[in-house]
């Protein structure tokens, strides 16, 4: 399954940026988003910026992503 998940842009410079991915710090890609800019919510997919996102949308798609974790329940560990 592939999964495209949203962050916000904290830096920019060219094509390459870094992008808030609830806390966590992410080096990305822009060639596809060249409309991008600081502070903006993007999709991001395998390391590249795929679609600027409004901010509502980030947030409802995060609500989506933690109702479908809380509902798988607790995981078994892995060996």
């Amino acid at each position: 399954m592939c999964l495209a998940v949203p962050a916000k842009l904290v830096e920019l410079n060219g094509d390459e940026a870094v992008a808030d991915l609830h806390g966590n710090r992410i080096p990305i890609n822009t060639l596809l988003t060249p409309e991008a800019k600081i502070g903006d919510w993007v999709l991001i997919h395998a390391g590249f910026a795929i679609q600027r996102l409004e901010p509502e949308d980030a947030f409802r798609t995060w609500t989506v992503l933690e109702d479908l974790e809380e509902f798988q329940g607790p995981q078994p560990e892995r060996t």
